[in-house]
């Protein structure tokens, strides 16, 4: 007995490192959204009109008339202890625009009550028009960053990044280091973060700031600085990016915050901002950063222009707004059309019901899904599924799926008999799935996630498929397989997707229930990330 259960598991590690093996050879437009119905509005709903538009911020109107406490400017609730041993990291990315002489701190930390004088601080300010100085507590360390971006009018940002080791500072440019100087004069105390016009003026357009309680690494910065981040990465404590926030110099006077990315929420209030124009507002976006978590399609029903739908009061199938066919990713050119029937044909298109649940989800009743892109996911490139969903039936319901409908080329996240399931064949039947321990509920949200990650190895045994509910892990392939509960041969039959469009719902199954959120990544999610999305989330569906 012990021999055979010996054999058992040698047999399996053998399958695992041989999939190792062979994998190792192996390697419609959308514009003018329309407005939410009152209806809807006034129908429970407590979020705010979310507005999708990548802008930055000019602070331009500053004159020298001004008195220090007038001075326009956005004071953030973050505060950070500096002293000589606590590392840190700063990033911003910048444009110079209005006086070419004129010295003014534009950006840093201050103890004053007001936040808009010196005082004791750390802050950065433009000299004269071709240098940028880093100040520590008033002294510029004779470290001028070379800062080549200063014509006027500039469209395109500077990206900079400082961080300090407790003896280094070091100073990159878009992406690139320029400078380093040793610790020298160092700024014991705690301040607040100011963006504007810190103890003088300068105007400037600013975006992407963030701030990191540790000292990112030349790699990191190389592959961070043109790049947006999800707001959940490892020590980033504050992160600004300006976006869905405000229309680009258009009046935002009923805005009177900042939003801080990260789960911190450290909101920056404006002050002595005017909020209209061109000046001191919101404007066309300069940071021109791509999507850092790698995800191919971002659907997200809270966000209002993604899908303006129709009125409670219409039916399904509504024709009077052609918008309400479709769910837009902001992010990207992708969409993803409604239809009656797996036919997909324009005459069968219809609307989802935009629905205050889950702040706002898209109600659909067997209801079939379909991209105008493809995935680019195919073979076996890694991946995560991930969506908050509210099942009306727990039986054959398809979430989304990519590939054909074919064994080992489907990649689907399901639900039947209960059972969350990230499925790889064409009949639940087959049992080429691996179905969670936990068994679901209908009428109730779920942050559901699977991941297929072919590459990874835990204690030399690979865990190829992992399905995660409410921010935890439920069950994987190594645990099923050991359990005799999937088909799935992941050594002679591994999985092949072919790149196809996106599907929510297939031909196999609709999708029936209501979608607050789904996003689909070319890459994998760690667990600490599936849970910090979870938690950042969650209070929207009810947890």
């Amino acid at each position: 007995m012990m021999g055979q259960l010996i054999l058992r598991q040698q047999f399996k590690i053998f399958k695992m490192k041989f999939h190792l093996f062979i994998l190792s050879f192996i390697i419609v437009g959308y514009s003018n959204a329309q407005i939410m119905p009152p209806t809807f509005i006034a129908n429970n709903n407590t979020y705010p009109a979310s507005i999708s538009s990548n802008t930055s911020f000019a602070i331009q109107s500053a004159t020298s008339g001004l008195t220090s406490n007038s001075y326009p400017a956005i004071k953030s609730e973050f505060s950070w202890t500096f002293n000589n041993t606590t590392p840190y990291t700063i990033q911003f990315m910048v444009t110079k625009t209005g006086q070419t002489t004129t010295n003014g701190g534009f950006i840093g930390f201050t103890t004053a009550v007001n936040g808009l004088s010196y005082s004791s601080s750390m802050f950065y300010e433009f000299n004269g028009g071709n240098v940028l100085r880093n100040f520590v507590n008033t002294d510029y360390l004779n470290d001028n960053i070379p800062f080549s971006n200063t014509l006027l009018g500039s469209s395109t940002g500077t990206q900079i990044t400082t961080t300090y080791d407790g003896t280094n500072w070091r100073n990159y440019v878009n992406g690139q280091l320029k400078t380093t100087t040793r610790n020298t004069a160092t700024w014991s105390s705690t301040g607040n973060l100011m963006i504007g016009n810190v103890g003088g003026y300068t105007n400037i357009i600013i975006d992407e700031v963030r701030f990191w309680n540790k000292v990112l690494t030349a790699d990191e910065i190389n592959k961070n600085w043109n790049k947006s981040l999800t707001g959940y990465e490892d020590g980033l404590k504050l992160y600004y990016n300006f976006n869905n926030q405000g229309y680009a110099s258009e009046n935002n006077t009923s805005i009177k915050y900042l939003t801080d990315i990260t789960v911190n929420n450290k909101k920056g209030t404006f002050t002595n901002l005017s909020l209209t124009g061109t000046q001191q507002n919101f404007v066309t976006d300069i940071a021109q950063t791509n999507i850092y978590d790698s995800s191919i399609i971002n659907l997200d029903a809270n966000i209002l222009d993604s899908y303006p739908g129709n009125d409670h009061s219409t039916s399904y199938g509504n024709t009077n707004n052609k918008s309400a066919f479709l769910w837009h990713d902001i992010y990207s050119s992708s969409n993803v059309f409604f239809f009656k029937s797996i036919s997909y044909n324009v005459s069968d298109l219809i609307g989802p019901v935009l629905n205050a649940d889950g702040g706002r989800s898209l109600l659909m009743n067997n209801i079939y899904g379909k991209s105008n892109t493809y995935s680019f996911i195919s073979g076996y490139g890694r991946r995560t599924f991930e969506a908050w969903v509210k099942f009306n039936t727990l039986n054959n319901n398809s979430v989304v799926s990519i590939g054909n409908l074919a064994n080992n080329d489907l990649f689907e996240m399901a639900v039947n008999n209960g059972k969350l399931i990230l499925n790889t064949g064409a009949d639940f039947a087959s049992n080429l799935n691996i179905k969670s321990n936990r068994t679901l509920l209908a009428n109730t949200w779920y942050h559901i996630v699977i991941v297929y990650d072919p590459y990874l190895e835990l204690s030399q045994i690979p865990t190829f498929f992992t399905i995660y509910i409410n921010g935890t892990f439920d069950n994987d392939y190594y645990t099923a397989s050991n359990a005799n509960q999937t088909s799935i041969d992941a050594v002679f039959t591994p999985i092949n997707t072919t790149n196809t469009n996106i599907y929510i719902g297939n031909s196999l199954r609709p999708f029936s229930g209501k979608l607050g959120l789904l996003k689909i990544y070319k890459r994998v999610l760690s667990a600490s990330e599936i849970l910090n999305k979870y938690n950042a989330t969650k209070a929207r569906f009810g947890y």
